[in-house]
Formats: C-alpha cells, sequence, structure tokens
C-alpha cells in the first residue's frame, strides 16, 4: 500500500485516524501497532512473519544484552574451575551477525537473480534494530514492555523508507503524552500534501526521463546523456524527500514528531554537507556506529582515510550488493577525503587567512555558488553507477556523457530540468514552509497551497499508476 495510492489516502488513513483519535489514549499505541502489521501485511504476508520473527528475536538479545549492565562479569563455577558466563558483549556481537545474515542472505540471492524478492524495508528495520541494541549495550536506552518495543520497529510512517528512529527519542514522546496531542495536525496534512505533490508530480515526471535515457543508452547524445542523468538526480531526490515529508506528515498525524531525515542536499556546499542533509539518519548510523567504532579521525590520517572508504564503501552496498553500489559508496568516500584534506591543508590556510580574503569576504564566501553546483555535479555523476544496472552499462554510459558529439536537440524534457533545478536550489524545502520544529498555526493560505498540490497530484494519480518510491527497493 503505497503513500501515494487511492487506497491509502482514501481508504487506509482515515479509517485509522478516526479510530486512532476516538480510542482512550492508553489504547492507541496498540491500536497503532495493529494498524502498522497491517499496513505491512498488504505488501507482504510472507514477510511480515520475517519482520515479526525479527522484531521477538531483537527483543530477546535486548534483554540478554541489558541484563546487568552495571554488574561487572559473573562467573559460574562448575567441578572447580571458574568459568566466565557469556558477556554482554558476546550476545551483541551474536545479534548483529543474527540481523546482517538475514540482510546478506536476501541481497546476495537478489544479485545472483535466483527469483528471491528482498523482503519490503528489511535494511531500515535492520539498521534501526541494531542501532537499538548497541544503545542497550552503551546504557543509553531503558528496556520497557513488548508492546513498546513493536511500536518503535513497526510504526508505520517510518517502517518502509525511515527515518531510522532511535528507540529513546521515539518512546519519550509517548510518555510525555504524544498520543493525545492534537495541535500539530495541520502542519502533518500540510506536510503530506508537499510531499505527495513531489511524488506525484515531480519525482514520477523526472524519473521517467532517467528510465528512458537509461534503456536507449546505445542511440543517446552526449546532451540527451545529460539529460537523463540531471533527471535521475532530480528524481532520486524528489523521490526521497516526497517519502521524507510525507512519512514526517503521518507521524505529525498521530502526535509524533519524527527525525528530519532530508534537508535541501542540493543546496550543499561540498559532500561532507551533503551527507548531513541527505538521508540524515542512515549517515548518523554510519558515523556513529561503524566510522568511529573504526578509529575514525582519533588515530592519524592513514586510519581516518580507512575508515571513511570503508563506513562509504558499507553504506553503499547497504543500498544494493553489486560493483557498482559498492564503488559507488568508495567514490563518495574519496570525495570526502579531498574535502578533508583541503580543510587541513596549507594552501587554504593561507587562502583563508590573507589580508585580501579576510578584508572583503570575511562574513561571506564568493564561491558559494560555485560549490553548490560544483557538489551538484559529483553527486550526478556518481548516480550513474547508482542507477546502472551493471558496471558495463555504467562505463558506456561515462562515455557516452563525455563524448561531446554535438548533437544538441532541445525538447520539453529539458523544460523539466529547468523547473526541477530551479526547485531545488531556489525554493523553501517542506520542512521551512510549515516552519517544522516550532509547528506555528498554520495560515488561511497554507489550507489554501496544500489543497492545490493535492488536486493536481490526485488528478495526476487518476491517470497513471502510482510508482512505488525509489527507496522501497533498499
Amino acid at each position: 500500500m503505497l503513500f501515494n495510492s487511492y487506497q491509502f489516502i482514501f481508504i487506509f488513513l482515515p479509517l485509522v485516524l478516526i479510530a486512532f483519535r476516538l480510542l482512550k489514549v492508553r489504547y492507541r499505541l496498540g491500536f497503532l501497532v495493529l494498524a502498522s502489521i497491517l499496513f505491512y501485511s498488504v505488501w507482504s504476508l510472507e514477510h511480515l512473519g520475517l519482520l515479526l520473527t525479527s522484531v521477538g528475536v531483537n527483543y530477546w538479545f535486548a534483554k540478554k544484552i541489558g541484563c546487568g549492565a552495571l554488574a561487572p562479569p559473573s562467573f559460574a563455577f562448575q567441578k572447580g574451575e571458574a568459568k566466565a558466563t557469556h558477556p554482554r558483549g558476546f550476545w551483541l556481537g551474536v545479534a548483529i551477525m543474527a540481523n546482517l545474515l538475514p540482510l546478506l542472505y536476501f541481497k546476495y540471492t537478489l544479485v545472483q537473480g535466483t527469483g528471491v524478492l528482498l523482503p519490503l524495508a528489511i535494511s531500515f528495520y535492520t539498521f534501526q534494530q541494531i542501532a537499538f541494541l548497541v544503545d542497550v549495550y552503551q546504557g543509553k536506552v531503558r528496556l520497557e514492555s513488548f508492546s513498546k518495543y513493536l511500536f518503535f520497529v513497526l510504526f508505520f510512517p517510518q517502517l518502509i523508507a525511515g527515518p531510522i528512529v532511535h528507540y529513546q527519542d521515539l518512546l519519550t514522546q509517548v510518555e510525555r503524552g504524544a498520543l493525545r496531542n492534537r495541535a500539530m495536525m495541520g502542519s502533518g496534512v500540510m506536510l503530506f500534501c508537499i510531499g505527495l505533490f513531489k511524488k506525484v508530480v515531480l519525482a514520477d515526471s523526472v524519473m521517467a526521463i532517467a528510465n528512458g535515457a537509461f534503456g536507449h543508452i546505445d542511440t543517446l547524445s552526449s546532451l540527451e546523456a545529460w539529460v537523463g542523468i540531471v533527471a535521475y538526480s532530480l528524481g532520486i531526490y524528489f523521490d526521497f524527500s516526497a517519502y521524507s515529508d510525507m512519512a514526517i506528515g503521518l507521524g505529525l498525524l498521530f502526535g509524533i514528531v519524527l527525525p528530519v531525515n532530508f534537508r535541501s542536499p542540493y543546496k550543499a556546499t561540498n559532500i561532507v554537507d551533503f551527507w548531513r542533509r541527505w538521508h540524515i539518519t542512515l549517515s548518523e548510523f554510519l558515523k556513529y556506529y561503524i566510522y568511529i567504532p573504526l578509529g575514525g579521525n582519533r588515530h592519524g590520517r592513514s586510519r581516518e582515510v580507512a575508515s571513511l572508504l570503508l563506513t562509504m564503501s558499507i553504506g553503499g552496498i547497504w543500498h544494493g550488493v553489486g560493483w557498482t553500489f559498492l564503488l559507488w559508496g568508495f567514490g563518495h568516500g574519496v570525495l570526502l577525503i579531498l574535502v578533508h584534506f583541503w580543510r587541513t591543508s596549507e594552501v587554504r590556510r593561507r587562502i583563508m587567512h590573507s589580508s585580501y580574503f579576510t578584508t572583503h569576504y570575511a562574513s561571506s564566501d564568493p564561491f558559494k555558488s560555485f560549490k553548490i553546483f560544483f557538489t551538484f555535479v559529483m553527486v550526478t555523476l556518481l548516480w550513474v553507477l547508482f542507477r546502472a544496472n551493471s558496471l558495463d552499462e555504467a562505463i558506456i554510459y561515462y562515455g557516452v556523457l563525455f563524448s561531446f558529439d554535438g548533437r544538441v536537440l532541445f525538447s520539453t524534457q529539458q523544460l523539466w530540468i529547468l523547473g526541477g533545478l530551479i526547485i531545488v536550489w531556489f525554493m523553501p524545502n517542506g520542512k521551512e514552509i510549515i516552519d517544522y520544529g516550532t509547528f506555528k498555526k498554520l495560515k488561511w493560505y497554507h489550507a489554501l497551497f496544500a489543497s492545490l498540490l493535492s488536486f493536481i497530484a490526485l488528478k495526476m494519480m487518476a491517470t497513471a499508476p502510482a510508482m512505488s518510491f525509489v527507496y522501497f527497493n533498499f
């Protein structure tokens, strides 16, 4: 059941929301768990069993890891010999492996073409539960009832494609009475409508241009190839931004504030800034649960380089098993390293501290526009690896991009590209429009704007089938 489908918008969501508001507060959390199970079962009843098994097993592991968190290692005496009982670190290691094995199995069999379907959301709920187990091990989480843990994993707005939520952040809201809060419903509706428009009108339209380009590589001109990859760059931007807006909007309808997962990443001035804006919760997971444990930047430049490359390569493989995804992650790792090197270089230090620069540009960055454009181009070029079906196809596409064959054909596709670039570079994002975080009361024109966007989106949905979100494939 897609967020951008009539079944969800006019049947599932209204019924769930009405029943939720009619129920007494003490029953609402359990009701949302049941509604979330129903939501997932519509997708795949077969994979629902895997999801619920994962939840049950991880809760059991959490109890093992959290048991005696403040106690020293204990010993059991048998036949006069002291034997250490399994420490909490042992259970954490077993739990992480137990989470990764199903993920690796399904990713591997998918690449091998065995016909096995990747269970919906397996990457997201796997990483979310690994983060939870590490937080339990570090004493950041107070383990509570199984029903609350079910809610943490299954809450349907964030179940399928994130954001990756932390247990304590979510349950603290519930304990403070978030499920009885109605004040944010207007902001939730507004953000959902913005996301719906982004998905149906913008993302699906430019993604069709990209699919056409990648489906006919052998006949493309250089200009058409550039139009195709920029279309994909905009398409995946609008697609993931749409899901993020819709997920947060749905959370607000039930009184839950989900973390921001997408913050105008194409306004980033470098690749480090990009990853602070794109899939923010995944970036934080990679940083705090992989990069820092690997050593981060605390053990010299060589260790930092190795940690960055390995972390971003793992991030690439998380999206898909294959050389293209591995090289996509590795490429981002290389760019991150170059940015870190530049920031600590002597050349940059001299430029930034020169008398001319400090006199004329002390409070501004004269190269900001160029840096935004350059970062966008680098990210877009790496999207070729992300979109291509194979490494050979990616190499061919790069060859067409840089062939500069001289064929210049103008079309309406380029107008879509121009419009998309204007939106991502010069327009406010959805969270800025509703002032997400302060949740000020919206004005009448916000309602008019939301109505217009939803009308256009619903009208387009009537003539075109609902298309899945890109990140559902991961």
